[in-house]
């Protein structure tokens, strides 16, 4: 009943979150944001949140990120659309390794490996934090929109069963 009356209310706000179905770990729901452009598994109700990410100038874009919380693990599914006139006529391989090189500031990453959906170039790697813990991340460029997926908690998450379930099960929609 609760999930019912929560999964109204992110549909009532423009977020869809559908029950878990057959086929999902029990307890896995999918997230699929409405004007979101993919879709994703979570393995719990994600907390919406809009967050102001910087771009220049003192001029900031809106991303949304959905955040799942279970046993200390964060699953982080989020998008943020940039203006053309940030990321005009830059490659998305560019994009991608400025991306990866904020995300890693203060830390460092290993593991990197370039991904494919279709078309649509993304990466994966692992974020060593400075307070040690890791954070798996995927990131995808797409028609000025930068989808990423976080899986953060403490070392040996990289290795964990759901942190695969969980970026295996993004797709673009």
């Amino acid at each position: 009943m609760r999930r019912r009356l929560f999964a109204a209310l992110l549909a009532a706000c423009g977020t869809t979150v559908f029950l878990p179905a057959e086929g999902r770990a029990q307890g896995w729901m999918e997230y699929k944001p409405e004007g979101g452009r993919f879709r994703v598994d979570l393995p719990a109700l994600p907390k919406i949140a809009i967050v102001q990410v910087p771009i220049g100038n003192n001029n900031t874009v809106p991303m949304t990120e959905a955040t799942s919380v279970v046993s200390q693990v964060a699953y982080i599914a989020s998008y943020v659309d940039y203006p053309n006139t940030v990321t005009r006529g830059a490659a998305a391989d560019v994009i991608l390794t400025q991306v990866r090189n904020g995300a890693a500031s203060g830390g460092s990453y290993r593991d990197e490996k370039k991904l494919q959906i279709g078309r649509v170039e993304g990466r994966e790697y692992t974020i060593v934090q400075p307070n040690g813990n890791v954070a798996v991340t995927r990131t995808y460029w797409s028609r000025g929109r930068l989808f990423q997926l976080v899986v953060d908690g403490k070392p040996g998450i990289e290795t964990q069963p759901q942190t695969r379930q969980f970026l295996d099960s993004f797709a673009l929609v």
